[in-house]
């Protein structure tokens, strides 16, 4: 009679990876915030703008983290899925290995679900989890077939950004034959043309009515999520982001098999790579935010442009994985247990604690402050949200080895196995 299957040990835990994943939970707030505090967190307009320098503090924001801590922490999904397989089936022969880490997803995607209905609509942990599942094929792939499948993936991507800029090329040839006919001899479609792409070229002013707070009691707040998350409809990922997790995801599984996230100098020319991904990192999405900041009425018509917008969030957010990788190895060796690597190994629970304390903040039930702080001022807020993540999870950690919720998921990963 087998024993039943034990979970990994801290012992076995890999620094760098707790520094980077603690990394990434604090970076998502900066995002995740604003969609909490404004109706229409995306616009780069319409809420939050009460000065010019709400304008230049949304730049800042979406050039140096929009999508890039997402991605980082795609990253270390996908790390940590080989990582706990590989663990496993070494401990356990045959199917219970893919058994328990089945159970871990399922889980996962539950704890999603619920986070999704009764917290947040935006919750992403459901789509890690079905991404999870899909990536069990290619965990015995080579890593040079990893690689072609990386590169088919973005392939996909490219195709999709050429059908949408080619789409905006129809809308603006439509467009210029519309205003090229004399007004009295115009037809409907002519004139819906005009309108279209008028529309989508014109400035806006920024948008100060007065909104009220989404739901101003819990029970609303479960009916609008009911409304909004789309798990009980069957869509059970985010479809704009599958092919992006995946492709990151997969890059997890090559890095990690190359041997960086133990001893970064496996790369003879780490340093050189790294500066050369962040540095066309930072050039990519420094031109792409910019556009989308300043210039958003302007639709991007050139494919060469299309194609250069395709990636900007996922080759930064590489390049700030390998970047933090190799200054957590060389300088913080000494310092594993520091507090950014308490706030990695806790990554679920300060995630969700994040979300809960914004739909105090923000919505009817609690403080009702939405659309109540500009661009600018929310800043404040990330940082007071990061102390009280930091001092609450610096006070856990003193009397427990995981967080709360990781001890759930946990037990209920591990539970009910036949002896």
């Amino acid at each position: 009679m087998s024993a039943a299957p034990q979970p990994t040990s801290s012992l076995e835990r890999i620094p760098s990876l707790d520094f980077l994943r603690g990394i990434a939970i604090l970076g998502i707030l900066f995002i995740n915030i604003e969609n909490f505090a404004y109706p229409d967190s995306w616009s780069p307009w319409k809420y939050g703008f009460e000065s010019s320098i709400d304008h230049t503090v949304r730049f800042w924001v979406y050039f140096i983290t929009q999508g890039k801590f997402y991605t980082l922490f795609a990253l270390l999904f996908g790390v940590g899925f080989y990582i706990f397989l590989e663990r496993q089936s070494k401990k356990h022969a045959g199917l219970l290995a893919i058994d328990i880490y089945a159970r871990r997803l399922f889980w996962l995607f539950l704890i999603g679900v619920c986070h999704a209905y009764v917290i947040w609509s935006g919750d992403v942990l459901y789509h890690y989890a079905i991404c999870g599942f899909l990536l069990f094929p290619f965990r015995s792939f080579k890593t040079k077939n990893l690689i072609w499948v990386i590169g088919c993936l973005c392939l996909l991507q490219l195709v999709k950004s050429t059908e949408q800029t080619v789409r905006r090329q129809n809308l603006k040839a439509n467009y210029v034959q519309a205003m090229s006919i004399p007004e009295v001899d115009r037809s409907a479609d002519d004139a819906k043309n005009i309108r279209l792409w008028s529309n989508r070229t014109m400035q806006c002013q920024p948008d100060t009515t007065q909104v009220s707070p989404p739901k101003p009691t819990f029970i609303d707040g479960l009916k609008s999520s009911y409304e909004h998350a789309s798990v009980h409809e069957g869509m059970l990922y985010y479809k704009g982001l599958l092919i992006p997790s995946l492709i990151v995801m997969l890059l997890g599984i090559v890095f990690y098999r190359a041997g960086i996230f133990i001893d970064y100098t496996v790369w003879k020319h780490y340093w050189w790579v790294t500066f050369v991904v962040l540095i066309l990192g930072l050039t990519i999405n420094f031109i792409r935010y910019y556009h989308w900041t300043y210039a958003y009425f302007d639709p991007v018509t050139e494919l060469w442009k299309a194609w250069l917008f395709t990636f900007p969030k996922e080759v930064l957010g590489v390049g700030y994985a390998l970047l933090l990788n190799g200054l957590s190895q060389k300088f913080l060796h000494r310092t594993r247990m520091s507090l950014n690597s308490k706030i990695g190994k806790t990554a679920l629970s300060n995630y969700l604690f994040q979300n809960i304390l914004l739909g105090f903040v923000f919505y009817g039930y609690g403080l009702a402050l939405y659309n109540q702080f500009s661009r600018f001022e929310l800043l404040w807020m990330v940082g007071g949200i990061w102390f009280v993540q930091l001092v609450i999870t610096y006070w856990w950690m003193q009397k427990h080895s995981q967080g709360p919720v990781e001890w759930l998921w946990r037990k209920l990963t591990y539970s009910s196995f036949r002896r």
